[in-house]
């Protein structure tokens, strides 16, 4: 599985520092984010899903993110919603 992200990671314009540095990082997102990233991988699906006010559509929409950085930046709110809702309100991240 390491190796199928890598590659679509590369495939979608990530460097490969880039890619090598969420690598691990999406190997252990969350259910349902662990899903999407597999059906993203195997036919370039991006579901959407939202919890703390915040949507996967959201943040590549509205900041710009790749369907990858999004489902980093949801499994963070599903797993420190108070700190990760505080430093997207200010932007940060």
């Amino acid at each position: 599985m390491k190796n199928k992200i890598y590659t679509a990671l590369i495939e979608n314009g990530y460097s490969e520092r880039s890619a090598k540095l969420i690598l691990n990082d999406l190997l252990q997102l969350s259910a349902p984010l662990d899903a999407f990233l597999v059906e993203w991988i195997e036919n370039g699906t991006c579901k959407d899903f939202i919890t703390e006010g915040f949507s996967i559509k959201d943040f590549q929409d509205k900041r710009s993110m790749k369907y990858p950085a999004a489902l980093l930046t949801m499994d963070w709110l599903l797993k420190e919603p108070q700190k990760a809702k505080e430093s997207l309100r200010r932007g940060l991240r």
